[in-house]
């Protein structure tokens, strides 16, 4: 923990990061999402509607098959394709609520909030601490603006 200057004591990112790790509240999970010919792909984090939990996105890792913007949309859909729960980054404890979903869609998903452009085939962390908060029944989707190309996500995030 950090202490600033005068009475205020305050937990730096790292710091509450290390403490969800520890209480077992800190997951990733990750895949391709391939876009099939016209279509865009999608990588979805989506926390479900029953869920009871409240998602903290703390980073996401990027990398795509070409050249091309990718946005970030938010949106209270789950995509088609369940690839799973999140996996406990606690050894052996329970997985996560959230889950990590793709699909391939002739119509971009979501409201786009914020994009970028990544180089083929290097993989970028675009945000580092704290990024997006996911409410019960709230998706975050990244989606590759070129169509029958791929993107591949890797989320990690906090549940409480």
């Amino acid at each position: 923990m950090r202490i600033n200057l005068g009475s205020q004591a305050s937990a730096t990112v790292t710091d509450q990061w290390l403490a969800y790790l520890q209480a077992g509240k800190a997951f990733s999970r990750g895949g391709v999402s391939q876009g099939a010919a016209g279509q865009f792909p999608h990588a979805q984090l989506f926390n479900p509607a029953a869920s009871g939990k409240t998602a903290v996105v703390h980073g996401l890792l990027v990398d795509v098959s070409a050249i091309f913007a990718v946005h970030f949309n938010v949106d209270n859909v789950a995509r088609a394709v369940d690839i799973g729960a999140g996996v406990n980054m606690l050894s052996g404890a329970a997985a996560g609520v959230c889950h990590f979903r793709t699909e391939s869609n002739a119509v971009e998903q979501g409201a786009v909030f914020n994009s970028f452009s990544p180089q083929a085939q290097t993989i970028i962390q675009p945000y580092f601490g704290w990024f997006f908060i996911l409410g019960a029944g709230q998706g975050l989707t990244l989606v590759g603006i070129t169509v029958a190309s791929s993107i591949e996500v890797n989320f990690q995030w906090a549940e409480y």
